[in-house]
């Protein structure tokens, strides 16, 4: 039998797969959804065919940006690429406009989604892959209650009928339980449907789902646009300091006689056009003064590229023009974009524009002045300076992260997510059961908010992945409902959330959801490779023993663990060492640990990365310029270099001539100082813009030259496993190439052309050798040390 070719992703592409199901889930009952779902799963599937292009920094570009790079690379011809671009441009209209035909343009995209993941299955994954013919796809029956679309139309008739004339009471799932009589059953639960459905369609939103729902990637609110600003982005609204520089540029630049281009710069997803909408609506009478362009919209024309378009609409600041105009433009521009533009044709016409770019090092890793210049007609303000943290005395901080969140948590009744909650959420028959409200309730834990956003830096920083306020608010909603194992889509959702057993609820809890999911998003990918239970020290492994030898377990979750009231109360009274609870056991530990690290009290274990968090104070005092706390880091990266190639005698390193040996090792000296001129200085305690990889520099007092490494955490953390003995494989040495290139240029800094030490290794005495040229007499002389 044939594999499902979606089935193909399993494997490594788990989270791309999710897409497809919530798309199908949504194909026919919410095409609008699935129109946007369809979008995200093929930009994620482009950023994949990048990485495995080795075109990895094509993943900070637009979707437009990357299908043209990789189709003048060859990776993209023909249908394929045009089923790319269909997509693309479909899932533009449909983010900012309505589109007609929303159905037959889900269909559309279905099709088209079908055929480039058989592409990508035959390319990538199975080259002996032979796609069947595509099927269209049909309406979903309802599985978890086996009520097909037929029959739930007959009960909206019902429906229809009987809302005007009574009232159906309230009948809970126990009194089906209770029932003998079959026929009773049918008809308790018939009644429990039509309630089901009066809710949802007569009496408005009647669960906090409803709510949350607002936060997922594919709802409409998520979507922005320069000229809108709903009621609900208003509330979700958090002043950043982007947006106060911003406004400082706006303010200034409405006044200038100078005509003035604002660049808006960024990365995908970072809350540009939010802003500029914001502003629309706040300052209508200033913004009125600006023409507004978005760069990620593009011409949706299907012979212009964005560079034709914005070569139009930057018309008036052309070379030729700039002088004469009096134009105020606004533009919100990706960095990729920006880069390509200066760079392609038309960068010819916009030299002023390409060397302001070049002297403010917009498109560099360098935080530069980008404060108001009245002699200038270009301002910029760069959103990629700013990140969703601070740091503050060597600490993370993060005001935009836990704003967001208390947006959602807050027990205020201006709060729609806690309003909702307040109202339904407690009366719900569900309340004692539903992973939903408890995890909710977790949330709003400060403790547990605090850790969020320390796991959310984290993966920014372990690995590098970029963290949009879109993929953010799309987070909060993936934490709190687990739909793993829940569909919230089934109007009897609540049905399936009575039904969870003691094991299933377990699973569904926040804790858990966070570290083992990493098929949700790449956020949860990257929270998976910090999941605390990969963490063994000799006090965990003795509180693991003690657990699973304990009679009774909760009474630890209540000493140690700060829970809402009730948190895991479903499982009281479970008796471990029944066959079928064992297993509750071991997901009881599972969870105990997680908790521990985001919720827990006391001091049982230490879970916490020691590594991350020297290097985030390194971080803080090299973006302050604080040399005298630095010097530790300067030492160790020297001796990271210097015992690259293996150990070797203070101020040597090892050098590899021809083939390695294994009894002989060839040593030469070498002088390393440090050069501390490139260091950033700023007096600022918390630092609101700063770069997150360290640029460290040696110089050799003999060539009297400096070179330059990048640090980040993955190389500093390989630098102290090698100081403590640890040989670098070829994993590594092919991860860290751009490192083996500046070993290699520091070592044409050392004694090799005058004197190499040779050491001969022995099992009891090493025997030592040199290899010195006499300048004197000029020649070479070998002699043992």
């Amino acid at each position: 039998m044939k594999r499902d070719v979606f089935s193909y992703l399993n494997s490594d592409y788990r989270y791309l797969n999710n897409y497809i199901e919530q798309l199908n889930r949504v194909l026919f009952t919410a095409p609008h959804s699935a129109i946007i779902k369809g979008r995200t799963f093929v930009e994620h599937l482009t950023q994949e065919v990048s990485k495995l292009e080795q075109y990895g920094l094509l993943n900070t570009m637009t979707q437009a940006e990357r299908l043209r790079k990789l189709e003048s690379e060859g990776v993209l011809e023909g249908e394929i690429g045009r089923l790319f671009h269909a997509v693309r441009l479909l899932g533009n209209k449909a983010a900012h406009a309505d589109v007609e035909g929303e159905l037959e343009a889900a269909l559309n995209i279905h099709k088209s989604i079908y055929k480039i993941t058989c592409w990508f299955v035959e390319t990538y994954i199975d080259y002996n892959f032979e796609a069947d013919p595509y099927k269209s796809p049909m309406p979903l029956e309802n599985k978890s209650s086996d009520i097909n679309v037929k029959v739930i139309s007959n009960l909206i008739k019902k429906v229809d009928n009987l809302i005007s004339k009574t009232e159906i009471s309230d009948k809970s799932h126990e009194e089906i339980s209770a029932s003998s009589n079959i026929d009773e059953k049918e008809d308790i639960f018939e009644d429990l449907i039509i309630e089901s459905i009066i809710d949802n369609k007569y009496e408005g939103k009647k669960c906090l789902i409803d709510e949350l729902a607002r936060l997922k990637e594919s709802s409409k609110e998520a979507v922005e646009g320069l000229g809108e600003f709903t009621p609900f982005k208003r509330y979700m609204h958090i002043e950043r300091e982007a947006q106060k520089e911003l406004q400082e540029l706006i303010f200034k630049a409405s006044e200038s006689d100078r005509a003035q281009l604002i660049l808006v710069c960024g990365s995908v997803g970072d809350g540009k056009s939010h802003i500029i909408s914001y502003f629309n609506t706040k300052y209508p009478d200033i913004m009125k003064n600006f023409t507004l362009h978005n760069d990620a919209t593009e011409s949706l024309e299907p012979n212009k590229t964005s560079m034709d378009t914005l070569n139009e609409v930057l018309d008036s600041f052309s070379d030729e023009k700039i002088k004469e105009s009096n134009e105020k433009f606004i533009l919100a521009i990706n960095l990729g974009t920006l880069n390509n533009f200066i760079d392609s044709q038309y960068g010819e016409r916009y030299s002023i524009l390409k060397k302001f770019a070049q002297d403010k090092k917009i498109l560099e890793n360098s935080i530069a002045n980008s404060s108001f210049d009245e002699g200038s007609s270009f301002q910029f303000v760069n959103f990629s300076d700013y990140h969703i943290f601070t740091l503050k005395d060597g600490k993370v901080q993060s005001d935009y992260i836990r704003s967001l969140i208390t947006k959602i948590t807050d027990s205020s009744e201006l709060n729609i997510f806690y309003s909702s909650y307040k109202k339904y959420c407690i009366e719900c028959s569900n309340c004692n059961a539903c992973p939903i409200k408890a995890n909710y309730e977790l949330l709003s834990n400060e403790r547990v908010q605090e850790a969020v956003v320390e796991l959310l830096v984290q993966c920014i920083i372990k690995n590098k992945i970029i963290i949009s306020t879109r993929a953010l608010i799309n987070f909060m909603y993936e934490l709190i409902v687990p739909r793993s194992y829940i569909d919230v889509n089934s109007p009897l959702f609540k049905k399936d959330i009575f039904k969870l057993n003691n094991l299933e609820y377990i699973r569904c809890l926040m804790p858990n959801v966070i570290f083992n999911h990493k098929e949700l998003s790449f956020i949860f990918e990257a929270l998976n490779t910090l999941d605390p239970l990969n963490v063994r020290n000799q006090k965990v492994d003795d509180f693991i023993i003690e657990f699973n030898n304990s009679t009774e377990i909760l009474p630890y979750f209540k000493e140690y663990i700060d829970y809402p009231k009730g948190y895991i109360d479903k499982i009281n009274g479970v008796d471990f060492e029944q066959t079928e609870d064992r297993k509750i056991r071991h997901e009881l530990l599972k969870l105990f640990i997680r908790s521990y690290y985001i919720c827990g009290k006391g001091d049982i274990f230490s879970l916490r990365d020691s590594v991350y968090q020297n290097y985030m104070e390194n971080l803080y005092f090299w973006n302050r310029g604080d040399k005298p706390k630095l010097k530790t880091l300067y030492d160790n990266v020297k001796n990271g270099i210097l015992k690259w190639n293996g150990e070797a005698e203070k101020d040597q390193i090892n050098i590899f001539m021809g083939k390695n040996q294994i009894k002989y090792k060839i040593s030469e000296d070498i002088e390393l100082k440090v050069n501390t001129s490139n260091l950033p200085k700023t007096e600022d305690t918390e630092l609101k813009k700063f770069v997150s990889i360290m640029k460290l520099r040696y110089k050799s007092e003999k060539l009297e030259k400096s070179y330059e490494i990048d640090v980040d955490f993955s190389l500093y953390k390989l630098l102290l496993q090698v100081i403590d003995g640890y040989r670098p494989n070829k994993k590594d040495k092919n991860h860290f190439i751009k490192f083996i290139e500046f070993i290699n240029k520091l070592q044409e800094t050392g004694s090799n052309n005058e004197k190499l030490v040779f050491t001969e290794k022995n099992k009891n005495v090493n025997k030592k050798y040199k290899l010195e040229y006499d300048t004197e007499f000029e020649f070479y002389r070998f002699v043992e040390i």
